[in-house]
């Protein structure tokens, strides 16, 4: 038997790797495929219309739903955070198939919770963004970082003016 020769590369207009990321205020095109890993951990953003996932009233509904559709669908929260107008997940989907229904479970269960607060308006802004968090260790502890100053800037202990970023956030913290 001779050497095996390595796969063959496809290059050239429409064999690019997909982005890592889709919706949001991205302008993505709905028609193309989502790029969703099950192997890696994906940064979920839910933005609403309005600011009121954080109110005393819905509080507790929402996280409560979160959890709830995480577990019905096999999805694992790494971390998390409510802060008001959006919501941070990071989630692990045990299939990539599995997706289409948390999402939209998770969602739908949400307008229908919050409808009497919307005033005949959509809950949802945009479309859920997702970014595929590409590496277990340094990339995943930035973003679970990212999240806990999002939570922080939301309970009141920490202000955008103060600290601008992760740096500011670990000079502060960790000095």
């Amino acid at each position: 038997m001779g050497k095996r020769t390595a796969q063959q590369e496809f290059k050239g207009e429409g064999f690019q790797r997909p982005q890592d990321s889709f919706g949001g205020e991205l302008k993505s095109n709905p028609k193309t495929a989502r790029p969703l890993d099950s192997r890696l951990p994906i940064h979920l953003t839910l933005r609403a219309s309005k600011s009121i996932l954080r109110t005393p009233k819905t509080f507790g509904i929402v996280e409560k739903l979160i959890q709830e559709v995480a577990k019905k669908h096999g999805v694992r929260i790494y971390k998390h955070a409510n802060v008001g107008n959006h919501i941070h997940l990071v989630i692990k989907i045990p299939r990539v198939g599995r997706w289409a229904a948390f999402i939209r479970e998770l969602t739908g269960r949400m307008a229908l919770a919050l409808r009497h607060l919307m005033d005949e308006q959509k809950l949802w802004l945009f479309r859920p963004h997702t970014r595929i968090v590409r590496g277990w260790k340094k990339a995943f502890e930035i973003v679970k970082e990212y999240i806990t100053l999002n939570q922080w800037e939301a309970e009141g202990h920490i202000s955008r003016k103060h600290i601008k970023n992760l740096k500011d956030m670990r000079a502060i913290f960790d000095g």
